[in-house]
């Protein structure tokens, strides 16, 4: 099948195809969601008028069978891009083209035949249910795209070292290029899981778990896997391996990702266990890191640097990331125009005042904004605002959702956050904490996230050894070094 070079394009345009229809889909439910068309079941269950515009469009990664159309598309379009940058007329184009199609067929099977997100409603409703309070915020605009396009692009590599290495074809290149990349846009999406996080009441005491509870941090553990088998070379059966593995673990991070996560990783960071099980993972990804430099002592030019110095920003991240765990929490009580005490873990005392107190109403939305001047030393540090958002229903007048956002303030050190657990006309309950090295995180993974990008795209020395070459390449190539040097190709016969 693969010599049927018609066969291979006709397949390469049929996934070209597939990706246009399912964006057309998916921009089709778009325009639904952002005209608030309630006839479809899709558009009852994740928006409501209350909803602004853009978070009403952006629903359409909400629900399940959304997501399923977002993946289908990131699927569709990393196949195509895949396919066109390998060599034509390859084994290894023509069986991944062909792997990474069958793909994108059973996503879209399911995405039609079992979450059809196109259903209608015999008789709408006035008003659609919407989504949390904690989902309409920009920086949620991002993260679930990001977070999903990310994980479903490590199947790529997964899919290019396994094909390859079963093949005996040219893999490792491609598959490190793809596998940098797919690095570089997880460091992404794990950035904006825990900025997303980081000042939630509900995640105050365990926002470093973020990308385990988004499955996240399970595709980067794979993608850093391939990576790692590109780099050192490993045998046709371990890189097998390497690739079933990050692919099973990226299948993994995007259903729990499209089930909402694990509902009891509160409960598990909080203990022993899960405390245990950081530690463990931060130590392996150390070790995985510094293997993974140790390979690329000997390599030069600007794409091994720039590997280097993603893999280097990696460990200070990891670093940085235990110590944002060993902060200091105080609760203090506090009346409007008083301020009240909190210590840090470096011994030094702030004064937290409160400046004042608004609640602000619109629709079904209240809105309770806190007004703070934290001071050190009898120096104003900065001030803050903190938030709690009351989403009330409209026929009752109850309250059904509650989102806290904290006030935070950026330090080189460390950062203090307020998170607001009760907030009256005139007084309010505070809970101040004091976390360290959280500057250093995002700084380290904003570096990784530049030099992996760079790393992936710019050239590499290391050219393939002749047990990853193709059997017809590495005879084409013997044929024209022979002709050059002036001699006969193998297997010539003297004139």
């Amino acid at each position: 099948m693969t010599s049927r070079d018609d066969l291979t394009s006709s397949g390469e345009r049929g996934v070209h195809a597939a990706s246009l229809f399912v964006a057309l889909a998916m921009a089709g439910l778009g325009w639904a969601l952002a005209t608030g068309d309630l006839t479809y079941r899709y558009v009852a269950v994740w928006s409501s008028w209350v909803m602004p515009t853009p978070y009403r469009m952006a629903a359409v990664w909400a629900g399940p069978s959304g997501t399923l159309l977002l993946w289908a598309v990131v699927l569709g379009c990393g196949a195509s891009l895949a396919t066109a940058t390998l060599r034509r007329g390859s084994v290894l184009r023509a069986w991944t083209g062909a792997l990474l199609a069958l793909m994108l067929f059973a996503v879209l099977a399911l995405a039609a035949f079992d979450v059809n997100p196109f259903l209608r409603l015999p008789f709408p409703p006035d008003d659609g249910r919407g989504v949390p309070l904690e989902w309409m915020r920009p920086v949620a605009l991002l993260q679930a795209p990001v977070g999903y396009a990310a994980m479903t692009l490590v199947m790529i590599p997964a899919v290019l070292t396994v094909m390859g290495a079963m093949g005996g074809a040219g893999w490792r290149e491609p598959a490190r290029r793809w596998a940098t990349a797919c690095l570089s846009l997880l460091l992404v999406a794990t950035l904006l899981d825990w900025r997303r996080r980081y000042g939630d009441g509900y995640w105050a005491g365990d926002w470093q778990w973020a990308p385990v509870h988004d499955g996240t941090a399970l595709a980067l553990a794979g993608a850093a896997l391939l990576l790692l088998a590109a780099l050192r070379g490993w045998p046709a059966n371990a890189a097998i391996a390497a690739g079933f593995v990050a692919f099973s673990l990226a299948l993994t991070g995007l259903a729990m990702r499209r089930a909402g996560g694990w509902s009891g990783v509160h409960d598990f960071a909080a203990g022993a266990a899960g405390r245990a099980a950081a530690w463990l993972a931060l130590a392996a990804l150390a070790a995985l890191v510094v293997d993974a430099m140790r390979t690329q002592q000997g390599e030069r030019g600007i794409g091994a640097t720039a590997l280097r110095v993603a893999l280097g920003s990696v460990l200070v991240g990891a670093v940085a990331l235990s110590v944002t765990s060993v902060g200091s929490s105080t609760t203090l009580a506090v009346r409007e125009g008083e301020s009240a005490r909190a210590a840090d873990a470096f011994g030094s005392l702030w004064m937290i005042a409160l400046e004042g107190v608004s609640r602000v109403g619109r629709q079904d939305v209240i809105s309770s904004v806190l007004a703070l001047r934290a001071s050190a030393g009898g120096t104003t540090r900065g001030y803050l605002t903190a938030e709690v958002r009351t989403l009330f229903a409209r026929s009752s007048g109850q309250p059904v959702d509650q989102f806290d956002r904290a006030g935070t303030s950026a330090g080189v050190l460390q950062d203090l956050r307020v998170d607001v657990r009760e907030a009256n006309t005139a007084d309010a309950v505070l809970d101040v904490r004091f976390v360290p090295g959280a500057s250093l995180l995002w700084l380290a993974v904003l570096v990784s996230t530049l030099a992996a990008l760079v790393a992936a795209f710019a050239p590499s020395r290391k050219a393939e050894s002749a047990e990853t070459a193709e059997p017809g390449q590495m005879a084409e190539a013997t044929e024209v070094a022979a002709l050059v040097a002036g001699a006969q190709p193998p297997g010539g016969n003297e004139p």
